[in-house]
């Protein structure tokens, strides 16, 4: 009898522990995930402020390079 008692704490014990950890796992996937979300979220603006930038000096230079046709032709 004392065998299986001490068999049974020592499951209850694993079981219990294995549950947190899976809890614990869960949580910091949830926060790698929402620090990932984050990252890319701040790298997705700083493209894009980028990429509105380059346009305005591309069409900036396209329309002086216009503007200089536009006197050779007149």
């Amino acid at each position: 009898m004392s065998r299986m008692r001490f068999f049974l704490v020592v499951m209850l014990a694993a079981v219990s522990a294995a549950c947190n950890t899976a809890q614990g796992v869960k949580k910091d996937v949830a926060i790698g995930a929402e620090k990932t979300g984050e990252a890319l979220h701040k790298g997705g603006e700083a493209v894009g402020e980028v990429l509105q930038k380059t346009g305005e000096v591309v069409g900036g230079a396209i329309k002086k390079g216009g503007e200089a046709v536009q006197k050779v032709v007149d």
